[in-house]
């Protein structure tokens, strides 16, 4: 018989992963795709300057045709990862091109490009749409982040990172910004949460759970 996770009758092996982040709204990351890239303004100019860049390095006159799939990654600043559809002249070409968007509204800056067949572009939109989707690498699926597993598990990770810092005010959770699990050695969350701890500002962290399963008899 199975039985559902509760984390209070569970064995937690680690807690990983927690990082703190103050005063900003993005948690620094993996690349996660961007919803509706097409419609997307910021996206758009990203990508044209991308093809601007791209054209003046190669030497062609290149247009943008079609951005076929953008991520974005959180670092200092941001990095955009977009797959584009370009016409020089009466040829089509694809290419992969990094974009770094640096904070406090410096200019963009092309880090890296390289032109791509029509296998490829398609496999990396494919991939980019798997993530979008659940079907993550690492068997990792999103999950709700109302379900009660993930509520208690952020409670949980609250309370660990409480009894490690010196502060008396305990960490509170705000909301749980994002949730995935898998099932392993047991089952893993990965969480992002709003956090709070007194008068300190509302830090972003996230942190990784692994826990077992007691077994039914």
């Amino acid at each position: 018989m199975q039985q559902r996770l509760s984390l209070p009758s569970v064995v937690v092996l680690v807690v990983v992963a927690v990082l703190a982040v103050q005063s900003q709204s993005q948690m620094l990351g993996g690349h996660q795709k961007i919803a509706d890239h097409q419609n997307d303004a910021k996206v758009q100019e990203v990508a044209q300057f991308a093809v601007e860049q791209i054209a003046d390095k190669t030497g062609k006159h290149l247009d943008l045709v079609k951005i076929n799939s953008a991520q974005k990654q959180v670092v200092a600043g941001l990095n955009y990862v977009l797959v584009v559809e370009t016409a020089a002249g009466s040829t089509k070409e694809t290419y992969e091109a990094y974009v770094y968007e640096p904070l406090g509204n410096q200019p963009l800056k092309l880090t890296s490009h390289k032109q791509i067949d029509n296998e490829a572009a398609q496999r990396k939109t494919e991939e980019s749409s798997e993530r979008h989707s659940g079907a993550l690498l690492g068997g990792y699926r999103e999950v709700s982040t109302t379900d009660s597993e993930v509520t208690q598990a952020a409670q949980f990770a609250a309370e660990q990172l409480t009894s490690q810092s010196n502060s008396l005010s305990p960490f509170e959770v705000r909301e749980v910004l994002s949730a995935r699990s898998k099932v392993a050695a047991g089952k893993v969350f990965e969480l992002k949460l709003k956090l709070s701890q007194g008068n300190l500002p509302e830090q972003i962290v996230q942190a990784s759970l692994v826990v077992m399963i007691p077994k039914c008899h």
